[in-house]
């Protein structure tokens, strides 16, 4: 997973770049599908080197890189702009999938990553994993929400693809994931604070005084 000070890179590489690609070569004269695979050119090299730095595997940063690459095969395969618009579904399933799929695992998906990006918080978060069984019931239930919501996500995107102008998808891809995060805080904040252990987790550190 990249670091948290990393983000706003990140928005400029998967968001800014993409649609200032896509929106700059339309008015170009460019047709949708020469415009919509520049643009995706940034975020799979964004998702390669990142997978490459991490020197690990990582099946949510390979899951997105093969995503990528076989809905921009299927695009240019098919001569179909639309099919290129739906890789942000290509994502969000098997992401779905991952995230169902670690329940089986000790620790699921949401708790893990969550550590990766707080590791301040990782060793109060292993204590409660391992004596807190409210704590532990939380994450299971969250993941099921993350990955229930990451299957509507890419439902929405799949049907707002093929019925709206080309044109206007680009833009709404982004306003699509921040929403779908936004939402899911919800479940997120309200199972934690049911377990008792939200504060412990997310409460602002308090200075240590000498």
């Amino acid at each position: 997973m990249p670091s948290t000070r990393n983000r706003p890179w990140l928005l400029v590489v998967d968001i800014a770049i993409p649609l200032a690609l896509y929106y700059g070569l339309k008015a170009l004269g460019a047709n949708d599908l020469i415009a919509l695979l520049a643009g995706v050119i940034p975020g799979l090299i964004s998702s390669a080197v990142s997978l490459v730095r991490n020197r690990r595997t990582d099946l949510v940063g390979m899951a997105v890189v093969v995503s990528m690459v076989a809905s921009t095969v299927v695009a240019v395969v098919g001569g179909d702009a639309r099919l290129l618009l739906v890789r942000n579904a290509w994502i969000s399933l098997p992401f779905a999938g991952i995230t169902l799929w670690s329940l089986r695992h000790p620790r699921p998906l949401t708790y893990t990553v969550t550590q990766a990006l707080m590791p301040r918080r990782a060793a109060v978060m292993d204590e409660l994993w391992e004596t807190n069984p409210k704590f532990r019931h939380a994450w299971k239930w969250i993941t099921v929400f993350w990955g229930i919501a990451s299957i509507v996500d890419a439902i929405v995107r799949v049907v707002l693809s093929y019925t709206l102008p080309i044109s206007v998808v680009p833009a709404l891809d982004p306003i699509i994931t921040v929403v779908t995060i936004v939402v899911l805080q919800i479940p997120t904040i309200v199972l934690l604070r049911r377990s008792g252990t939200y504060q412990l987790v997310f409460a602002p550190r308090r200075p240590t005084v000498v």
